[in-house]
């Protein structure tokens, strides 16, 4: 955006959202590189106004509840790492909301997103402009480097697009967030999202149409493709957040442990245990998938 098209967009938000709530969102630190962007992409005002309508989808319709956002540490690098579930990738989006309001000093959180959502036009740019990075490993590292706080989700798009069937039973996670923690010393903050695996069950996956249109999936559920667009609207439910206290693996295992492999195996495993158990506790807690009774 120019600059009119930055001030009209701080202007929208500033008429969206309450007062206090858009001061809060204007404070978040951007390493600006020059131009209104960082290195990424990544444009304040895109961000802000996104919060402001993003917040009522946070707010009104998956009512997101989180605990433990004391544990996400409000400077420095670090790591993000939940489960992955949903068909469409709200999860991200509403930890990214969260964050931003939950924490006493809100950050913009670097989600992680698929390769091949670089290649959807217009999605990809607003995908930049709002703070998410395609997952390789450079921009990765780049990213703790410049003291971000990264999301990322080891189970990739395997957990979003897994049947319902297994829902809430993680799939085994990928190592490389593992070796960024390590070679970066960058603490993982565990996460459990509950709620996003009842939004759009999965009931069948039609490999050659995924195959076809380059998506990592094509997804059947009881309301899409039967409803069209609209079926592909998730439902309500509501959203439960727990963040876990930081996890600082590269006190106890040093550079040296990145030439072991099966020890970096061993340490993914370890972390999947550790949000496995947040997911079972966060589902004992749970009242209701739609929240009756909250």
């Amino acid at each position: 955006m120019n600059r009119q098209q930055r001030q009209a967009a701080l202007a929208l938000a500033r008429k969206i959202l309450p007062p206090d709530e858009f001061e809060r969102a204007v404070s978040m630190e951007v390493n600006d590189a020059g131009f209104g962007y960082d290195a990424f992409g990544l444009e304040k005002e895109t961000t802000v106004l996104a919060l402001a309508v993003l917040r009522y989808v946070y707010k009104y319709w998956f009512r997101v509840e989180s605990h433990g956002a004391e544990h996400v540490p409000s400077k420095g690098r670090a790591l993000i790492v939940p489960n992955h579930s949903g068909v469409v990738p709200i999860d991200g989006v509403m930890i990214a909301v969260d964050l931003a309001n939950r924490m006493k000093k809100p950050r913009i959180a670097r989600a992680m997103v698929d390769n091949f959502a670089g290649f959807l036009p217009y999605v990809n740019v607003f995908f930049n402009r709002v703070g998410s990075v395609i997952g390789a490993r450079r921009n990765f590292s780049d990213l703790l480097e410049q003291d971000e706080l990264v999301v990322v989700f080891p189970e990739g798009t395997k957990g979003v697009g897994k049947p319902f069937s297994r829902r809430y039973n993680l799939v085994r996670f990928n190592v490389g967030f593992i070796e960024l923690a390590l070679r970066h010393r960058a603490p993982i903050i565990p996460t459990a999202v509950i709620g996003a695996e009842e939004q759009a069950p999965l009931l069948f996956n039609i490999r050659p149409i995924a195959r076809m249109l380059g998506f990592p999936y094509f997804p059947v559920t009881p309301f899409f493709p039967l409803l069209g667009p609209l079926g592909a609207i998730p439902l309500p439910v509501k959203y439960h957040i727990f963040y876990g206290p930081p996890i600082e693996l590269f006190h106890e295992y040093g550079p040296e442990t990145l030439d072991d492999l099966e020890k970096v195996r061993m340490l993914a495993d370890r972390v999947q245990m550790v949000v496995q158990d947040m997911i079972i506790k966060g589902l004992d807690q749970r009242k209701s998938v739609f929240g009756f009774g909250e």
